[in-house]
């Protein structure tokens, strides 16, 4: 084969490549293209268990979820309704508890289609802080997962300790 031939064919190979790949671009969900964290405040906790004639102290965990849009189109998506995020709390390990803290349990949402913007290079983020006593949580690892739901639950973690002042 000659030089001319060979310099040809790896030409229209990389042009089928280029094609292919901005071909699955844009048939790619937009929403795979978004990125997901999640932060702990304080994150790793330690309480004060001491009994005494005071009721059980009370602490607190706060988690910011945030989406970030890294392209260069907006993103625009629809929550079913106003429900457009959650959070839960899990013990880290699998130990058959299951969900300690849940953020929308309990809560009433609209029955809205709800639209969620994200300009391009821009990001979204929701605050939320869950409240508890000694009492009503122990000892362990735990885990928070936020779920981004016009993304179709896509989630983010993050992993934090409750411990006991010795």
């Amino acid at each position: 084969m000659s030089q001319f031939m060979r310099v040809r064919r790896c030409a229209l190979f990389l042009a089928a490549l280029i094609l292919t790949s901005r071909l699955l671009l844009q048939g790619q969900d937009k929403s795979d293209l978004l990125k997901y964290a999640i932060s702990a405040a304080p994150g790793d906790l330690q309480v004060d268990r001491m009994p005494g004639p005071h009721p059980p102290r009370s602490y607190q965990e706060s988690f910011t979820f945030t989406v970030s849009n890294p392209t260069r189109t907006d993103y625009s998506g629809t929550a079913p309704s106003c429900k457009t995020f959650d959070v839960e709390v899990l013990p880290a390990e699998p130990s058959g508890q299951g969900s300690v803290w849940l953020w929308s349990n309990g809560k009433s949402f609209c029955q809205t289609v709800t639209p969620v913007h994200i300009a391009a290079g821009g990001s979204w983020q929701k605050t939320v802080v869950w409240k508890f006593n000694t009492v009503d949580i122990k000892d362990g690892k735990y885990k928070a997962i936020a779920s981004f739901v016009p993304t179709k639950n896509r989630t983010a973690t993050v992993e934090f300790s409750i411990t006991s002042v010795q």
